[in-house]
């Protein structure tokens, strides 16, 4: 396995957990709308990666996203490696993630 196949799997595993965690708490679906406001740029836009997310997140069903958090499509992995779902994982979660 080379090096992006690897962190193409870990991220995977990631965006599982996260998945998981926005199934079971409607609540931390706030959380990336909040980042990327955060990460808007001075000129009040976004990149394009996180803007197209911006869309998915407003414009598409949850199942949707899940699909994508937990998909193994090259779209899926190209969108979660620009996740506007930092925050959602506690860094012990993230540890045991990057240790299994």
């Amino acid at each position: 396995m080379n090096k992006q196949d690897i962190s193409d799997l870990r991220s995977l595993k990631l965006h599982k957990a996260i998945a998981k965690k926005l199934r079971a708490n409607n609540r931390l679906w706030d959380i990336p709308l909040m980042n990327l406001e955060k990460w808007k740029d001075s000129n009040s836009n976004l990149p394009y990666a996180l803007a197209e997310w911006k869309q998915i997140i407003l414009y598409n069903s949850k199942e949707e996203i899940y699909q994508i958090l937990e998909g193994s499509s090259q779209r899926a992995k190209q969108l979660r490696s620009s996740s506007p779902f930092t925050g959602i994982l506690t860094d012990m979660e993230r540890t045991q993630i990057f240790n299994s």
